[in-house]
């Protein structure tokens, strides 16, 4: 019985692991619940991993329940800390299932706020002198800037990498930059369709709802401080028809121009 429960528990942790470290688990989470569709977009070696924590606390589990319900008769007191401890592995696997966002997100804070000096990198010359048309920046490379004449956004034609020592095997980039009114720069991280962004802000601005240089509004999901000035924040997008230098066409998924080897 020690095993099993060691083994269930390690599964909870494992599976908890997952959620807090894997960039794409709430993405794919999110899209569905297919096992086509999760082979498709997470690749054989990951589902392996998620369909075999998942077998594993299935298995181990239901074991334990067999297995207490086939003591002997007058092990009540064992019976009865059995009956406590998968109650309280079932509350465990609840409060994971009902908070696994706010898990998710805690972990890619915790993986950005260790890039915030790649980060720094590309938002410094953008700080000090932010493009007035189409160019190539060190770091940044080749850029398509909008709206003409009064550029606040740059569309990467290549995303910079944003990676990691220790979780270098991401590839996060970015894929496209934006400029606030205050001054505050805003990178669109790529490899997930969720509308993630590092953005720094000057002393006294804050993140907020925002509509960028393509006319798409972004209304400000949640955020988090990363420290010296920058946050990580998702956003809600309206995706509706907008127009481009007087055309009408909708709402480009920026996150989707980048392909992130996770």
């Amino acid at each position: 019985m020690r095993s099993l429960w060691a083994v269930h528990f390690a599964a909870i942790i494992g599976v908890a692991m997952v959620v807090m470290l894997d960039l794409r688990f709430e993405s794919i989470l999110n899209s569905g619940l297919s096992v086509q569709r999760i082979v498709k977009d997470a690749g054989w070696w990951r589902a392996g991993v998620w369909f075999g924590l998942a077998a594993l606390a299935v298995g181990s589990l239901g074991m334990l329940c067999v297995r207490m319900f086939l003591r002997k008769q007058g092990a009540a007191s064992g019976a009865i800390i059995h009956l406590l401890g998968i109650t309280a592995a079932v509350a465990l696997w609840c409060s994971l299932a009902l908070n696994h966002s706010a898990l998710a997100w805690q972990g890619k804070r915790m993986r950005i706020s260790m890039r915030v000096d790649q980060l720094e990198d590309i938002a410094a010359p953008l700080r000090d002198q932010w493009p007035q048309r189409d160019s190539e920046l060190p770091g940044i490379g080749p850029f398509m800037a909008y709206p003409f004449g009064k550029p606040s956004t740059l569309i990467l034609l290549q995303s910079p990498p944003v990676s990691s020592p220790l979780f270098a095997s991401d590839s996060l980039c970015v894929s496209a930059v934006e400029r606030s009114g205050a001054g505050a720069i805003k990178l669109q991280l790529g490899g997930s369709p969720l509308e993630d962004w590092a953005e720094w802000h000057p002393r006294g601005s804050r993140p907020r709802s925002f509509t960028g240089g393509l006319s798409d509004r972004h209304s400000l999901h949640s955020s988090a401080p990363l420290g010296h000035g920058w946050f990580l924040v998702r956003y809600n997008v309206d995706r509706t028809a907008t127009r481009v230098d007087g055309i009408a066409k909708p709402s480009p998924d920026r996150s989707s121009r980048s392909a992130v080897a996770i």
